[in-house]
């Protein structure tokens, strides 16, 4: 969904037409260049035999080092062979990003600020020498209020982004443990990057995403949010909109807000402007065409506009667009004691045909809207109603998400915790609330987000792998976050983690709430599948085979067969070194289990580990979908983030396996 015009450089800071100041905004179009630098020294400071300026080199914003490294010559490829092990040493170093520029002019009565959506990841930013503002999160946005420092004719921006493998402030703990290396769990980023069995260890770091120049007036519309209260009988929606004011500078004063949602306006009056200015309007819509998950509905969505004034000043305006849906989780005691766990969409219960959503690139300002509306527009051909957004990796940006209200995909949502013991300390749990207030205010206005849960397997691999079993009682989960979904999206469920079993000790029990079932290596057929009737299971999944084109873009010509070398196992087992050959053997016991003899060639494994990612495929949809008591399954996992052998259906970039064909027609099947 926009929120608010972006308007070109000739419109600065003025009412188009009238010459009036508005709020506008302009994206930073500039040269920028970067370069690394020893911890702590600078641009001008090292020990270093090669001149600092000669250090620099030609960058994109968005963009990320690694990218502008390989376009320098200074690594290679690090999606090819074991290249991303050779280009490890940039994550140790601080990277200093530079241009020169020459900001907008404000209006009368407006000031300008400056807007980074993601800096990836500890920012120090300075313009002209002087420190302006910082950052530690890759999920937050930094809004810098620069009047007062910028000066006439060029400036001098600077971005200083720190070693992403030292946190400021952070010590080691050894009640902070996890996955992999615990210092992912002391930095807000995406924690796959620092190394996981479906990704690469590829710490990214950059301006990940764009910058703007901001002109604000006196007030601001901070947000507009249109939520469905109800939906009665005969047809009618019952709305509330939020409508949020935020002061900027000046004397308060009274504002106006002219209001259009569904195409009735109301004008709403404020008595001054201070912060938080706040109020909630009622609208109700006869005949109200609702949103739906694409095989059970439409997906119409309406408009609404908000515009800001005082007097006959206009200082601001937003638009966007939401659907009329309600959303519950239905969880409710049966006889046999155990307990449904069911969402359902306008009343309607739904079984959720899911598919697990992964980082769709390693390199995460490398994806764009056009990657998105490849994978999303086959996620629906291949008759996939809902989505989950995994906690391993990023909140997507908003096309994704007005990509999904538009073809009816629903979404389940992590927040960005996984498999881990993160700290509880103050400080930590504040910006973890700063994280999840910015990101459920942002996602609320989208259709398709359906529920968040706290985390990925938190719980319950902290009872089974970490030893630390009380962590199931943590802050972040049973209270911060849930907290923040609470106030800031109230009618959207919440669960503290994924799997969660609220009642008993097993956090994965099939009794209540979701489970993840994973068994590499057995029959997709065995006991632990076949036998288990759970409420929803929003994980599992089969190793399959990408085709050889899709090999050829990561092994080299003389290392394709036998697979037991460097190059495929740490882009198919796990880059950490955890588990060195364990998802690469899974293959060949799953292939024993299925009765084949073992594989003699590389195109003999393709093959067969091919059929096999078909069967399990189609067994485990037909097997879940029959059990009335099962409302979903959600199998990992749509796409890979680099070339690789996983469980995923669609190789990188964009390859689909013939499993994802198996999906479509077992789906097309399920009737519920």
């Amino acid at each position: 969904m926009a929120l608010g015009p972006s308007l070109d450089l000739t419109q600065a800071g003025h009412h188009p037409g009238l010459g009036l100041p508005m709020k506008t905004t302009l994206l930073l179009v500039t040269e920028w260049k970067v370069m690394h630098a020893e911890p702590w020294l600078g641009t001008t400071a090292a020990c270093s035999a090669l001149p600092l300026d000669q250090r620099w080199v030609p960058a994109q914003v968005p963009g990320d080092v690694h990218l502008d490294y390989e376009r320098a010559g200074l690594i290679a490829d690090p999606f090819f062979g074991t290249n991303h092990d050779h280009c490890r040493w940039m994550e140790d170093w601080d990277y200093w990003y530079r241009t020169d520029l020459t900001p907008p002019t404000p209006g009368p009565g407006q000031r300008l600020h400056l807007l980074f959506e993601g800096l990836d990841v500890f920012a120090t930013v300075y313009l002209n020498g002087k420190e302006i503002g910082k950052n530690q999160n890759m999920f937050t946005p930094l809004r810098v209020d620069v009047t007062d420092h910028v000066q006439p004719g060029s400036n001098r921006l600077e971005v200083c982004l720190a070693s992403p493998v030292s946190p400021p402030g952070r010590l080691p703990s050894p009640e902070v443990r996890g996955y992999g290396n615990p210092l992912r769990l002391q930095v807000r980023k995406a924690q796959s990057c620092y190394g996981w069995n479906i990704t690469p260890r590829l710490v990214t770091i950059g301006i990940w995403k764009p910058v703007s120049w901001v002109l604000v007036d006196a007030a601001e519309i901070a947000d507009v949010f249109i939520g469905t209260v109800a939906v009665r009988p005969d047809g009618t929606a019952e709305l509330e909109a939020l409508v949020e004011l935020k002061h900027n500078h000046g004397a308060p004063g009274p504002l106006a807000v002219e209001l259009t949602v569904a195409g009735q306006t109301r004008t709403v009056q404020f008595a001054g402007d201070p912060a938080g200015g706040r109020h909630v309007e009622r609208f109700v819509v006869p005949q109200a065409k609702l949103w739906w998950p694409h095989n059970h509905g439409a997906q119409p969505l309406y408009d609404w506009t908000a515009t800001l004034r005082r007097d006959s000043q206009e200082l601001d305006r937003r638009s966007g667009r939401f659907g009329i849906r309600t959303v519950t989780l239905i969880q409710e005691p049966a006889a046999d004691g155990t307990t449904s766990f069911i969402l359902a969409v306008n009343g309607r219960k739904i079984f959720l045909k899911g598919m697990n959503w992964t980082p769709v690139d390693a390199i995460y300002a490398r994806i764009n809207d056009a990657r998105y509306r490849e994978l999303l527009d086959a996620t629906k051909a291949a008759n996939i109603n809902a989505l989950r957004v995994w906690g391993g990796g990023i909140y997507e940006h908003d096309s994704f998400y007005a990509r999904c209200d538009e073809l009816g995909i629903l979404v389940t949502h992590d927040f960005m915790f996984a498999c881990g013991c993160y700290p509880q300390d103050a400080e930590f749990l504040a910006e973890a609330r700063r994280e999840a207030e910015f990101q459920v205010r942002r996602l609320r206005h989208f259709a398709c987000v359906a529920a968040w849960f706290g985390d990925n397997e938190n719980d319950v691999l902290a009872d089974l792998s970490f030893n630390y079993p009380a962590y199931r009682h943590n802050r972040l989960s049973k209270e911060i976050l849930r907290d923040v979904v609470r106030a800031h999206a109230p009618l959207t469920p919440y669960v503290p983690t994924s799997p969660y079993s609220p009642s008993v000790y097993d956090q994965n029990s099939p009794l209540e709430g979701d489970c993840h079932l994973w068994a590499h290596g057995q029959s997709y057929k065995a006991e632990l599948f076949a036998g288990s009737r759970p409420r929803m299971v929003t994980e599992i999944g089969h190793m399959g085979m990408p085709d050889l084109a899709v090999i050829e873009r990561f092994v080299s010509p003389d290392q394709r067969w036998p697979i037991w070398n460097e190059e495929y196992l740490t882009h198919g087992s796990d880059c950490t070194r955890l588990d060195r050959r364990g998802l690469l053997w899974s293959m060949f016991q799953s292939i024993q289990a299925r009765g084949w003899e073992e594989p003699t060639s590389l195109a003999d494994l393709i093959t067969k580990m091919q059929q096999l990612h078909s069967e399990a495929s189609q067994y485990w949809i037909e097997l879940y979908a029959g059990q009335p008591e099962c409302w979903g399954i959600f199998l990992w996992s749509l796409s890979d983030c680099w070339p690789q052998i996983s469980p995923a259906y669609i190789a990188y970039p964009f390859h689909p396996k013939p499993a994802l064909t198996a999906v479509r027609d077992a789906y097309a099947r399920v009737m519920r």
